[in-house]
């Protein structure tokens, strides 16, 4: 066994632990379990804008190990970035030159991704710009882009999995002149609230337990809890009737359909890319993966409501084996709660909702260069031990190829 990998196999507690599961402890599956489970004050991360410096702001980041308790008396060894578990909110603005130290105290190496950030590769943080044990690695760029939520986290090669599973991930929010603005709620923790979605499954010593079966390589690591914020069984006290919820799907490979348990219409106003053109009102939510989106809800003086949520339509009878796969995944999926949101006592409305939210940049067929066709493939066996089971347009990763070059 390499010894860069011991510690986080020595917290996954590999071996002769056994598991904890909704039997012993009320986890996901467990559709009918009451609200008052959810009782354990969501945790907010703390928000880092950094220093200004010159023309710079400059933001230190730092990964390294801690100890979490997500149920009581079971203490998790866990990572995270300046704390014990997930990192905080880095928060900047539209034209901010920025430069982010980020010093890895892991005993082995990492990366830090600043996923959906316009960026030049070199300052990415993907698997190519590696942070040895006890380095530190300086990515400088220009903020382009408009306001967004968006996210960081291990892209380290062959190790992004368990380094996200274990608790190296944060969001970044992005401001803007324009969306500010808007007068959306946007008082961080009263009523503009992140809420990063993640499944987790245990041993009985409150260890992480991480995947290790062909079923897990397949399928994608399931988790048996959920955790909101690195919260179990989360409950978030509004203070005010709108509320800005900005989601994030944390999960490794968990696909939610996210409704409230009174059916209640919302209204999505961003995606990964941003502000849409208007509000959209919905009453559930697709999210995959990594993928973010931003609601506003109203909740009631006096009536509490939970999120949820609700198994998508089963597609096991789909002819590829990709497809194969996900219907296994819908087919075995139950309903579950997330989070139970407490009604305000005040019932006035601070924010409003704009008909209008951006004016988006108008395209045409004339606009495009170029049109390439990508198509994801999966392999069954021992590729997929080797790591080599998944592909695009039939080719693995290679960090020595490069396979489209796309000019912005």
């Amino acid at each position: 066994m390499q010894k860069t990998r011991r510690k986080f196999l020595q917290a996954a507690g590999i071996g002769g632990i056994g598991l904890l599961t909704p039997l012993s402890f009320t986890g996901i599956a467990a559709a009918d379990e009451s609200a008052s489970r959810f009782n354990n004050l969501l945790r907010l991360p703390s928000v880092v804008e950094g220093r200004i410096h010159g023309d710079e702001r400059v933001i230190d980041l730092s990964l390294g190990y801690g100890t979490s308790e997500f149920f009581s008396g079971r203490p998790t060894p866990t990572v995270g970035i300046n704390g014990p578990y997930l990192g905080p909110i880095v928060r900047v603005q539209r034209g901010d030159n920025v430069k982010l130290n980020v010093t890895n105290r892991l005993s082995e190496p990492s990366t830090l991704h600043w996923h959906g950030l316009n960026l030049p590769a070199a300052m990415d943080g993907g698997p190519h710009q590696v942070i040895d044990p006890g380095k530190t690695w300086t990515s400088t760029f220009k903020i382009l882009q408009g306001a967004s939520t968006q996210w960081y986290h291990s892209h380290m090669y062959h190790r992004t999995g368990i380094q996200v599973y274990f608790g190296l991930a944060g969001l970044f929010y992005i401001d803007d002149s324009r969306s500010s603005a808007l007068n959306l709620p946007s008082d961080y923790a009263i009523d503009d609230i992140p809420l990063i979605l993640q499944d987790r499954s245990f041993n009985q010593d409150g260890s992480f337990r991480s995947a290790t079966s062909m079923h897990d390589r397949m399928i994608g690591m399931m988790g048996q809890f959920m955790l909101v914020n690195g919260t179990a069984f989360a409950r978030f006290k509004a203070q005010r009737r709108l509320n800005r919820l900005r989601i994030l799907n944390g999960s490794n490979a968990r696909i939610y359909n996210l409704e409230f348990d009174d059916r209640r219409e919302f209204l999505q106003i961003a995606t990964d890319g941003g502000l849409l053109e208007a509000p959209v009102a919905m009453r559930n939510l697709v999210l995959a993966p990594g993928e973010r989106a931003e609601i506003l809800v109203e909740f009631t003086p006096g009536k509490d409501v939970m999120m949820r949520h609700r198994p998508l339509p089963s597609r096991a009878g789909s002819g590829t084996a990709m497809m194969g796969m996900m219907g296994m995944m819908a087919a075995n999926d139950q309903p579950f709660d997330i989070i139970r949101f407490q009604a305000p006592q005040d019932s006035s409305v601070s924010a409003s909702i704009p008909s209008r939210l951006i004016e988006p940049r108008q395209w045409s067929a004339n606009d495009i260069a170029r049109t390439r066709h990508f198509t994801l493939n999966m392999r069954m066996g021992m590729g997929m031990m080797r790591g080599g089971g998944f592909g695009i347009n039939g080719r693995s990763m290679d960090m020595h190829r490069i396979d489209a070059r796309v000019p912005l």
